[in-house]
């Protein structure tokens, strides 16, 4: 600590000032604001104050400072900068003449962090400056250099690496390994070398779980100039099979399902009441309205009378062992009804066309509970099939043949269902390979439910893959892997140090808002071809932290797999990033109340520290996950 010299007395002077004439306007105790700006507009100057809501009183202005268009100001522009704001459809123009970041305690100013250092009060002594920012700083800075991206067809693979990829043709390959040691690239090198030895005719495809790790790989082949592989999400794959043989299933995919309808739709005990509807019904169910030409042993109506059935659907909730509520079979019959609907539209066809235009050119039903008239679920597709391979199987026929692949990969396997699965492995042709690569401890989807890995190559019908479990890292820093090893396994000891790793917590989302992007502008300064990622729990967290980091730095939000994969900042969730990486991952929401000590949380937390490839910051408003304790 240190004397106060003039400049810093008078920021002290008026802010205490600043807090007496608005003490009539909130309740005593609180915290008022956490920000103050003074901005000469060209006519007066004036005081704003960031807040969590906005108000006007006689002497101050308070802002909501995540949706306000003024705190742009407060994240973007420096002291005695001129600032350029658009408020709704004007210009608002002036010159920043002061910010200071506040810090209460009970509703009593103790800490203000501006241009001329940080203040602190203490109760017995007074204010005085600390040495330093005392800023608690969230991407580490370090000499060492960072390894530019390669894709992984570019490695050199290690002797292990290499002795599956050179495994006989005719050998399917189970690869297992933690986050970062090298399973997508010695499955990768693999399907290229069977394609090289098989010649003219092979085709081989990946299937993955999102769209994101969809797109990388894609680069990733194309910039080895490697052609003639398919690379699918599984949702995109099932509808391009179910289409041609269903013939009956509405153009649209259903945008409302919840987490519980999907739940049970990918559940396991599922099965059991499939069998017992086939047994019921031997042949595929009609809509007598519209009947269809289709010659498959399943159609659309099959489902309405499945997932119609309030009965069944306890049936289905009865087997899960109580890992579903028994309130889901509601949902899902509900959820049925309305898609078996017509679309407003359609209903009222007879209304001349004019008279069903929105002014905002959607759709009548669009954000209605009827959005979802006329549809089809995602995992709909993989029970139709089950139902048409159940019939086929009862009369002694062979169901629709699938078979396009010599060779399938499928990465991080880990997330899908058992139905998918075996939709799968209907893809391979006869005498094909399988190469599944997976981590259990990165199973974060929870509509999903993992069997372990010798369910999922029965699903596959590969029982004899060779298993190979992967032991070198060659992603992270080792104080990131001995960090996400401790997350996974209680009691086990992270690294004596993190040099890789920084950690700050904050007295509140502004305050960690305002250090984030204040050291995001920093490192993409000093590092400008760098990939930064700042890795949220939740889609809903990432557009709340993506909201408040675009008042002061360009910043890409990537959801349903947006990602560019290039340089520059990135917001996403953790459902997203499996299978990628960063150099730079920051998680801005390591506290408590988001990664409480849940199996879940501990892997959602191991997926997200486990994409950074040179550092890793980990920061909180407010008490740190017990995960995180040292």
């Amino acid at each position: 600590m240190s004397c106060l010299n003039a400049e810093q007395q008078r920021r002290i002077d008026q802010q205490l000032r600043l807090l007496s004439s608005v003490r009539a306007m909130l309740p005593r105790g609180s915290t008022p604001y956490f920000g103050h700006m003074r901005l000469d507009t060209g006519m007066r100057e004036v005081d704003v104050l960031l807040a969590s809501t906005m108000r006007t009183g006689p002497a101050v202005s308070f802002i909501d400072w995540q949706t306000a268009p003024l705190a742009e100001v407060f994240f973007a522009y420096d002291e005695g900068e001129e600032y350029e704001v658009e408020v709704g459809e004007r210009l608002v123009e002036g010159r920043l003449l002061e910010k200071n970041l506040l810090g209460f305690d009970a509703g009593e100013l103790v800490r203000i962090d501006s241009s001329v250092g940080t203040l602190l009060r203490h109760m017995e002594t007074g204010w005085a400056s600390l040495e330093g920012s005392g800023r608690p700083r969230m991407t580490p800075r370090s000499p060492s250099a960072r390894r530019p991206f390669r894709s992984p067809l570019e490695v050199r693979l290690d002797p292990a690496q290499q002795r599956v990829v050179d495994l006989p043709e005719h050998r399917s390959v189970l690869l297992l390994g933690e986050a970062g040691f090298g399973k997508t690239t010695v499955a990768l090198h693999r399907l290229v070398e069977l394609q090289r030895k098989a010649g003219r005719g092979f085709r081989g495809a990946v299937v993955v779980p999102t769209e994101g790790l969809s797109r990388l790989t894609r680069l990733m082949l194309e910039r080895r100039g490697v052609e003639g592989i398919d690379v699918w999400t599984y949702e995109a794959w099932a509808a391009s099979v179910a289409r041609p043989v269903f013939r009956d299933l509405p153009a649209r995919e259903s945008v409302n399902a919840t987490a519980g309808i999907v739940r049970l739709k990918r559940h396991p005990a599922l099965r059991s009441v499939l069998a017992d509807y086939v047994r019921l019904r031997p042949k595929p169910a009609q809509d007598e309205e519209r009947p269809t030409r289709s010659r498959a042993r399943a159609s659309r109506v099959d489902l309405e009378h499945l997932f119609g059935d309030r009965s069944a659907m306890e049936r289905v909730i009865a087997g899960t062992g109580g890992a579903l509520p028994q309130a889901i079979a509601a949902e899902v019959t509900e959820h049925t009804r309305i898609q078996f609907l017509d679309m407003t539209e359609v209903e009222y066809a007879h209304v001349r066309r004019e008279n069903l235009t929105t002014v905002d050119g959607l759709r009548i039903d669009a954000g209605t509970p009827m959005e979802d008239a006329d549809s089809v679920d995602v995992e709909d597709y993989a029970v139709l099939f089950e139902l048409e391979r159940l019939r086929a199987e009862a009369s002694g026929a062979k169901p629709t043949s699938l078979a396009t692949y010599d060779c399938v990969v499928i990465d991080e396997a880990q997330e899908f269902a058992p139905l998918e699965l075996a939709l799968l492995r209907r893809c391979v042709r006869p005498g094909g390979t399988v190469i599944i690569a997976g981590d259990a401890a990165q199973q974060v989807d929870s509509t999903s439910f993992f069997p372990g890995w010798d369910a999922v190559v029965a699903e596959l019908g590969v029982p004899e893959a060779e298993r190979a479990v992967l032991e070198v890292n060659y992603r992270c820093p080792e104080d990131v892997t001995a960090l996400a090893r401790s997350i996974l396994e209680p009691g086990r000891p992270a690294a004596r140090t993190e040099s890789a790793i920084t950690r700050g917590q904050h007295e509140s989302p502004f305050h960690l808002a305002v250090r984030l992007t204040e050291e995001l502008r920093s490192l993409q300064s000093e590092d400008p071809t760098a990939s930064l990622a700042v890795v949220c729990r939740s889609p809903e967290a990432a557009r709340t932290v993506e909201r408040a980091l675009r008042h002061g730095s360009p910043v890409r939000l990537a959801l349903d797999g947006e990602f560019e994969f290039r340089p520059g900042l990135t917001v996403t969730c953790v459902q997203e990033v499996k299978g990628l990486e960063f150099d730079y991952v920051i998680v801005p929401d390591a506290s408590a109340s988001t990664y409480p000590d849940t199996r879940e949380s501990r892997r959602a937390l191991y997926v997200a520290v486990t994409r950074a490839t040179h550092r890793l910051g980990l920061a909180s408003a407010g008490a740190w996950s017990p995960l995180l304790a040292p």
